[in-house]
């Protein structure tokens, strides 16, 4: 994991380099006031931001690309727990180390709390501890959502539903297209399956005509009721 130091060296001092969109978003929530504490710092794809087990010193803010938050098991195969695309918060929590590592999907952009400071700002202003609290009770409720999903639903069910969960972050139409930052690979890691068996299910909605592919990190869902018939309302 980055240490403070390098951090801070990676890390722009000036938080007025994000886009003006992103301090807006920034402005429509409780951790508005976290915009004067933050550094950005930029990752490579691939690159880990922090390991299991490190010093939990930071908390993050993605901010241009994605990043998965994954644990590899004694037998070597690695499970994706979430991704973080644009606008999330991770690492928010309060342990003293990672329970998890966390890559750069792509290349990313991130903002980096320092813990200590947030929690600061959480015991003077009671408007960001409450959008604390609001943000892990969200993050335990994905994390039950994932359990039912890698518990009770088919191969098939497990990919509609993973499609619906990026097109709800894109509030997406029938029609629309939607991004999908990481690979196959990744996907079938989070969803507990092989990668084979991910395109072929891919391959099952591509031939019922539900989605189109245009590309490896692209999607067009052309009915998305369908989707959610398919995952028998599982999310």
């Amino acid at each position: 994991m980055p240490t403070a130091t390098v951090l801070a060296n990676r890390a722009s001092t000036a938080w007025a380099i994000n886009t003006e969109s992103h301090v807006q978003a920034e402005a429509t929530d409780g951790f508005a006031p976290l915009r004067q504490i933050g550094t950005v710092a930029s990752f490579a794809r691939n690159e880990t931001i922090f390991n299991e087990g490190d010093a939990a010193e930071f908390s993050y803010k993605v901010v241009t690309g994605a990043v998965r938050l994954c644990k590899m098991l004694p037998d070597g195969r690695r499970q994706i727990a979430n991704f973080f695309l644009p606008g999330d918060f991770f690492a928010l929590g309060e342990d003293s180390e990672y329970s998890f590592t966390a890559e750069a999907v792509g290349d990313t952009t991130v903002v980096c709390y320092a813990r200590k400071r947030i929690q600061g700002l959480c015991d003077e202003l009671p408007g960001v501890r409450k959008e604390l609290v609001s943000r892990l009770y969200r993050d335990l409720s994905a994390a039950q959502n994932h359990l039912v999903m890698l518990g009770r639903q088919t191969a098939k069910e497990r990919v509609a539903s993973f499609l619906l969960l990026l097109a709800k972050r894109h509030s997406a139409t029938d029609g629309a297209m939607i991004d999908l930052p990481m690979g196959r690979q990744d996907i079938a890691d989070y969803l507990g399956l092989t990668i084979e068996t991910v395109c072929r299910a891919l391959s099952d909605l591509k031939h019922c005509k539900l989605i189109t592919t245009p590309n490896t990190h692209q999607a067009v869902l052309h009915d998305i009721e369908a989707l959610h018939d398919i995952c028998e309302s599982e999310l």
